[in-house]
């Protein structure tokens, strides 16, 4: 088109100008019947785990126009059209995405939970029982983002686009998020009484007070500290991560998808690996900086390095 408008051919370049117009048009028509789609799902839906359909569908559509559009100039108009049609459809899909995590069952509504719950089980200090509707209506909503989030990261392959590049790195972003307060939920079951001491004590240490002032309390002392870490010796931790392994199975585990839910449950498992890690970490460092060192630190390590298989470092 561009070289035909530098001829005398008015009545071809008119007509290539109608039939590219025409094109942009149907092509625009079309992602909209896409984006509504996609919106639909909102409210069709009513099994809110796994993989959801549209994210499925997304890498196969990219694939298709991605090969009509192997070997055309990137500075060409078309590039940038296309371009930015995938930005309005994985907008869509990322916050259709976040509605539907956040729906609330018709069961659970009618126990009066609300979405607005959901932050509660993420940052509550203490354990919750297994049959709170609120705890399973917060996890679901992280278990879902982190099913499709990693099915996204796996199967789009960003191709040096900006566009692409841009939304990756929203979904590792998202990842990260969920991920992190998953675990910070599903661990308050094997670890919730240590957890909770340790957050008590990292807590008024970051506000400024003396390990010496926090030792002095009744509920931080020694004793104390050394009665909860003798609640964790090795047949309790070893108990309580294979309780831990089977609910990150039955929570990720997906019949349609054996292989690739295997590959996410492993993900999830090596990162609850670098969790105990962590608190290891944060023993230590309690023991050193409150306690002087001085507490009997029985943590069983090699336990939890064999059941993670034994990459931890």
């Amino acid at each position: 088109m561009a070289d035909m408008s530098n001829t005398n051919q008015d009545f071809l370049n008119n007509l290539l100008q109608k039939l590219h117009s025409n094109l942009e048009t149907r092509f625009r028509k079309f992602v909209d019947e896409q984006i509504r789609a996609i919106e639909d799902t909102k409210v069709k839906i009513k099994k809110r785990k796994g993989v959801i359909g549209f994210m499925r569908i997304f890498p196969q559509f990219l694939t298709v126009v991605e090969n009509m559009l192997a070997g055309v100039d990137p500075r060409l108009n078309v590039r940038r059209t296309v371009d930015r049609e995938y930005d309005r459809i994985l907008k869509t899909m990322f916050d259709s995405l976040k509605v539907i995590a956040r729906e609330t069952p018709s069961a659970v509504a009618a126990a009066g939970v609300t979405p607005g719950g959901a932050s509660a089980i993420t940052s509550s200090s203490g354990g919750t029982s297994s049959a709170d509707p609120e705890e399973k209506l917060a996890l679901n909503f992280h278990i879902l983002l982190i099913e499709n989030m990693n099915h996204y990261l796996e199967e789009v392959e960003p191709r040096n686009l900006e566009v692409l590049l841009d939304w990756r790195e929203a979904a590792q972003r998202e990842l990260a998020e969920h991920l992190g307060l998953y675990l910070n939920a599903v661990m308050r079951r094997p670890l919730g009484r240590l957890l909770e001491h340790l957050e008590n004590i990292e807590a008024q240490l970051a506000t400024g007070k003396s390990p010496a002032a926090v030792a002095a309390q009744p509920s931080n002392s020694k004793a104390v500290f050394h009665k909860i870490l003798s609640g964790y010796d090795a047949k309790e931790v070893r108990k309580g991560i294979e309780t831990l392994r089977k609910r990150i199975e039955k929570h990720f585990g997906d019949e349609n998808d054996p292989s690739g839910a295997a590959k996410l449950i492993g993900m999830v498992l090596e990162e609850c690996g670098k969790f105990y890690a962590g608190v290891e970490t944060r023993i230590l460092r309690i023991t050193n900086e409150v306690y002087g060192g001085e507490v009997v630190f029985e943590w069983p390590r090699a336990e939890v390095r064999s059941a993670f298989g034994g990459g931890l470092r």
